[in-house]
């Protein structure tokens, strides 16, 4: 079988990009560990189709002198990255999708949209950072799939409206920690409190949804009412807005200025650099219990499922987020109703003595629940059996057009 990308090379949710290596950036690959399981896989072909506007450098332009090294970039990219050129095909020409083939791409990434004609194969499409941005171009392309780890069919408010034509499967995979996350202190020697971690930020799209621009709004109320909270939340959020300047928001369609807008944010500018000196693996172990506000737009934080795996009893909202991972409230989580008087009131309650061990119990039964369905490998073996499984449908209904 055949998995196809498109401008692999430059996915910084699959590898770490060739700009991401001149900037120095630390990156968190969300998704790297699909490619890592195909890659290991020898019935998978990994190919990518690298089309006219592959330069990740520059997604931007056209211009047919910068673009003639998006060949060479992939190659410099997949060394830096590990990985042997022999292991990804590279596809040249929008002819050589198969009908048969896989097609995984990533609605983030508009530069991946550059088709002349809609591939003649089944499309998977990942809304991971769900964006409305390219909502039209989304219709267009005409996805057999799409995917995230949260159903925005139906949490997101204002999905019906951009997405409303799209009537086919919506798969939520769940986030996957990275092995560095794992219990490492014992339960009964950690501090007997919530520690409140994850990032606020506050896209402008928001505020006609939610009457707000903030993207997690209980992150927030823990922030403003941190010192309140004392007894039972130690709080290590930070606000994006508040604590550093933003990049560079310079609209220049001129790929030249903006690599120099980069390069000086890069350097000059701060980025939550306090908020990223602590290890967040020590900090886990430190407490008990975690929380990591959801984002309104219905999507948990990839931090709960890091909390758990480190060892700590998770506080979610019991919205159904977490349900539709699998998981039950007060077996592998603890609910509680969004407001600080109820994340106050859960937290007293386990931290009484005559609770601990039913604390203990959540936190443990929590974690192993994690290692076992949030890992790399039964993530991605999941994610390839539902695609394999919707191919198998699409491929009944749709002869191949070549033949």
């Amino acid at each position: 079988m055949r998995i196809v990308f498109v401008n692999l090379h430059g996915n910084e949710f699959l590898v770490k990009t060739l700009n991401k290596f001149i900037f120095k950036q630390s990156v968190a690959i969300k998704h790297k560990y699909i490619l890592d399981y195909l890659l290991s896989r020898d019935d998978v072909e990994v190919c990518s189709y690298i089309n006219k506007r592959g330069l990740s450098l520059s997604y931007t332009t056209r211009n047919r002198f910068l673009q003639s090294f998006r060949f060479i970039e992939h190659c410099i990219a997949m060394k830096k990255n590990g990985i042997p050129l022999k292991k990804v095909k590279v596809l040249k020409k929008e002819e050589d999708i198969r009908h048969d083939d896989i097609v995984i791409m990533y609605q983030i990434f508009g530069a991946q949209f550059d088709f002349r004609h809609r591939p003649d194969a089944f499309i998977a499409l990942s809304q991971l950072h769900f964006t409305l941005d390219q909502a039209q171009v989304m219709k267009e392309l005409d996805p057999d799939l799409m995917y995230n780890e949260s159903n925005m069919q139906k949490r997101f408010i204002a999905f019906n409206e951009y997405y409303g034509w799209f009537k086919k499967p919506y798969l939520v995979i769940p986030f996957v920690f990275a092995e560095r996350f794992k219990p490492v202190k014992p339960f009964a020697e950690r501090l007997n409190k919530a520690v409140s971690v994850g990032t606020i930020t506050y896209p402008l799209y928001l505020l006609k949804y939610y009457g707000t621009q903030c993207l997690q709004p209980t992150r927030k109320q823990i922030y403003d009412n941190a010192e309140e909270l004392k007894p039972w939340v130690d709080c290590f959020n930070s606000d994006y807005l508040a604590e550093d300047k933003p990049y560079n928001t310079n609209a220049s369609a001129n790929p030249l200025r903006k690599f120099f807008n980069r390069l000086h944010d890069k350097f000059f500018l701060g980025h939550q650099k306090k908020y990223y000196s602590f290890d967040m693996v020590e900090k886990f172990n430190s407490y008990k219990m975690c929380v990591v506000g959801e984002d309104i737009i219905g999507l948990p934080g990839i931090g709960f499922v890091e909390g758990m795996a480190s060892g700590c009893a998770y506080i979610g909202q019991t919205v159904g987020y977490y349900e539709d991972y699998g998981m039950k409230e007060g077996v592998h989580y603890i609910g509680y109703n969004g407001t600080l008087d109820d994340l106050k009131a859960k937290i007293s309650y386990y931290q009484q003595p005559e609770h601990q061990q039913e604390l203990e119990a959540i936190a443990k039964a929590g974690c192993e629940f994690v290692r076992s369905h949030f890992n790399g490998k039964a993530a991605a073996e999941s994610l390839l059996n539902n695609l394999l499984d919707a191919q198998k449908r699409w491929l009944a209904l749709h002869p191949n057009n070549r033949d």
